[in-house]
């Protein structure tokens, strides 16, 4: 009797054993699916596994007319000023007044000079008005006879700086002029050597001329560049 009954507690006992060992798996496969991954250490630039790339950091550049603070930029353009010549008679350069009229000159040739194949002269403009006017650029010349009559060709322009020059009420400004002296070295043909009556000029930026008595021979031939002007400036 006793023996049997130990026999049919057996089979109880591994029951129980076998239902613990399964009860302890379960309990340990769900900790595990509950407990966090372990973390990766991320850096600015570093890639996430899993995730988006964290930016790395920018560095600010300037825009074309901007500066470094975000606000527009100067472009430091400034109007260029030409320096002019040295005063003469009230003369100066600069001065935002109006361009002198013909009406309001007094033009006239002066300090006349003949050397080896050229001559030089200077013409004079006068302000004759009564409130400050400004000459500015080169004045055209050439030589006429009656009737309007255009002998050889007009003056070139020679390279120089163009001043505004001022001028007040009585005061000079004066214009470089350099022709042929006589035929030159230019054969009888080409030079047309010609008695001249008239010199007509017509200061900067005006139409109406100005004519003066001149009265010299000159090389008028049609190929004889013989006029050669500057622009007005304040030098006697």
């Amino acid at each position: 009797m006793h023996v049997k009954a130990v026999r049919r507690g057996i089979p109880a006992l591994l029951l129980a054993a076998t239902a613990g060992l399964t009860l302890a798996a379960c309990g340990s496969g769900d900790a595990q699916s509950s407990s966090p991954s372990s973390a990766l250490p991320t850096t600015a630039g570093a890639s996430v596994p899993g995730g988006v790339p964290s930016a790395p950091e920018s560095t600010p550049t300037a825009t074309s007319g901007s500066d470094s603070t975000g606000g527009a930029a100067s472009t430091g353009a400034t109007a260029s000023v030409t320096p002019g010549g040295g005063g003469s008679g009230g003369a100066s350069s600069g001065g935002s007044e109006p361009a002198c009229k013909t009406s309001q000159l007094r033009i006239t040739a002066t300090n006349r000079s003949s050397g080896a194949g050229h001559t030089t002269f200077q013409l004079m403009f006068q302000n004759t008005g009564s409130s400050p006017c400004t000459l500015s650029g080169y004045p055209g010349v050439s030589f006429v006879k009656g009737h309007d009559t255009q002998l050889g060709k007009a003056a070139s322009r020679t390279e120089a700086k163009v001043p505004i020059v001022t001028l007040i009420p009585d005061s000079h400004a004066y214009a470089d002029v350099r022709t042929v002296n006589g035929q030159s070295g230019y054969s009888a043909a080409k030079c047309d050597l010609t008695t001249v009556p008239t010199l007509r000029v017509y200061p900067p930026n005006q139409k109406e001329s100005t004519d003066i008595p001149w009265n010299e021979k000159e090389c008028v031939g049609p190929t004889v560049q013989n006029l050669q002007v500057g622009p007005v400036h304040t030098k006697k």
